[in-house]
């Protein structure tokens, strides 16, 4: 095991960044129902770690990137703004221009160190909180606060590590990737009149019917009345559970619905398209039946979504209760995002040595979303990390049980032809 890596990091005070131009429209935008639903008011943090660019060394990264900042937000105005309540808990966004947190920072450690870490320049990653400062766990800070929080901290070396976290609401992790993609352009060609995708807005193709109608159970949400619960970053780190053999889980996978469900999604959406069919079983017989079990449960929740009706239901669901939130106990969400490869992004340094997700524990519980992240390991080898919130004391365990069953499951291992 490589040893524990210990090193400064100096951050420089906020600053807000504002559209380049103050001609930005000043308006209240509408966030649909799947924008702004209780499961999705949390934020979603993501890195990119960079090595040195070796044709340009004294380019400075976090004075060219505030810079194309400015540019992006003229395109991605309501990222500037500010979400504020409305009638009835609904969310809007006023297009206040007040502009989104930036801070520069310097490490003194060499992208080289960073790489010798256990198992890799992977999450978890070393002084976390110092990289992103402004990093927000939980359910805060969602209304009158800035919707983008970034961070560029500069190497010893010349690389840096850029950091960001979006109020999930604004935006999608498809979104999301959409918006620095945009920022890289912005980065490599500071004369572009425009990004290669337009944002574009289209919330209100996703307004609920009138009336509403609920055409399908939607088991993934809380009954109406229940309450919600929020934690704090303590609770998520020591949050413990044991569930009784009756109790009943659920097994949430989030679906991108942008590009094959109508009324089709205009190209360039940046706003949450998600639905989150739940596969539902008691725990002991999840427990007890072989791992095909759950895999059969998965793939007829994933097909029961799969009409253009079940996101207009999903829509009016949400208009009709009230916002709920999902269910909470006995409840893990697995999002996919391995295909947005958030490393192949370039801001002139080349590919990220890493980009994605930053980090376990995002989400409205402790430990309930694992999010799937594309990844290259140190030898070149492809795959995905899974990012797992557990218990220290856990963590052996799990992994002990996770290599029992690949082993004793037959069919996912390779069988020859001959």
């Amino acid at each position: 095991m490589a040893p524990q890596l210990n090193f400064r990091v100096h951050v420089g005070r906020p600053e807000l960044v504002r559209p380049e131009t103050t001609s930005t429209p000043r308006e209240f935008k509408y966030l649909s129902n799947i924008d702004d639903q209780t499961g999705l008011r949390n934020h979603l943090p993501f890195v990119h770690f960079y090595p040195p660019n070796r044709s340009s060394p004294l380019q400075h990264p976090a004075l060219m990137i505030k810079e194309a900042l400015a540019k992006v937000l003229v395109y991605y105005y309501p990222v500037a703004g500010r979400l504020r309540n409305s009638d009835d808990g609904k969310l809007v966004v006023d297009c206040c221009g007040e502009g989104v947190v930036f801070r520069e920072a310097n490490a003194d450690i060499t992208i080289a160190q960073l790489r010798k870490m256990d198992g890799g320049l992977k999450p978890p990653f070393p002084m976390w909180d110092r990289l992103l400062v402004d990093d927000i766990w939980g359910s805060y800070l969602i209304t009158d606060s800035p919707l983008l929080h970034m961070q560029v901290t500069r190497l010893g070396c010349g690389g840096f590590i850029l950091a960001y976290t979006f109020n999930h609401c604004i935006c999608d992790a498809y979104g999301a990737y959409l918006f620095i993609t945009a920022l890289s352009e912005f980065c490599l060609d500071p004369n572009l009149k425009a990004p290669s995708t337009l944002p574009s807005w289209g919330r209100e193709i996703l307004k609920p019917r009138t009336p509403p109608i609920i055409s399908y159970p939607h088991s993934e949400y809380n009954p109406p009345h229940h309450p919600t619960i929020t934690f704090t970053q303590t609770d998520f780190k020591q949050q413990r559970t044991l569930m009784k053999p009756n109790s009943v889980t659920r097994f949430l996978i989030p679906v991108d619905t942008r590009f094959q469900y109508k009324p089709s999604l205009p190209k360039g959406y940046y706003g949450s398209a998600l639905l989150f069919p739940c596969a539902i079983s008691k725990a002991d017989e999840l427990v007890g039946k072989p791992i095909r079990y759950a895999v059969n449960l998965i793939s007829e929740a994933k097909r029961g979504v799969m009409g253009d009706e079940h996101r207009t239901s999903v829509i009016d669901f949400i208009e009709v209760n009230g916002r709920p939130g999902f269910y909470i106990d006995g409840t893990y969400v697995v999002s996919d995002m391995s295909r947005l490869r958030f490393d192949n992004i370039d801001f002139g340094w080349g590919p990220a040595l890493f980009g994605g997700v930053a980090r376990a524990g995002t989400g409205p519980a402790p430990g309930m979303l694992t999010p799937l992240v594309g990844h290259k390991d140190e030898e070149g080898v492809e795959g995905v990390l899974a990012l797992v919130s557990l218990p220290l004391e856990s963590v052996d365990r799990f992994r002990m049980e996770v290599r029992k069953e690949i082993d004793s499951t037959t069919w996912l291992k390779p069988r020859s032809a001959l």
